[in-house]
């Protein structure tokens, strides 16, 4: 399964993304720098530079991945609406 992970380089993303790798799925972190990029590779995670206030890039990426899982920033209101505009308009599924 591919996953988009927002904040997969902080606390609460990492240990959310190192979980999913060991798994066996591809993780897509989102990161807004190169250090922070080259941090994901080591952890055998995709990385994608980017940010929150960036709705395209959210939008596109959670409607390619199938799952998402948002743990940058639960109060960053852009954000939160970009992925929700993606994701009610696809097939996918909240976890209970």
């Amino acid at each position: 399964m591919n996953v988009f992970v927002t904040g997969a380089g902080g606390y609460i993303g990492g240990s959310v993304a190192a979980g999913l790798i060991k798994r066996g799925h591809m993780v897509i972190g989102l990161t807004r720098t190169a250090v922070g990029a080259e941090q994901l590779k080591s952890y055998a995670i995709d990385p994608l530079i980017g940010n929150l206030d960036d709705s395209g890039l959210l939008k596109r990426e959670a409607s390619v991945a199938d799952m998402v899982s948002d743990t940058a920033n639960a109060d960053h209101r852009g954000a939160v609406k970009a992925l929700n505009s993606a994701l009610s308009h696809s097939e996918k599924k909240e976890l209970d």
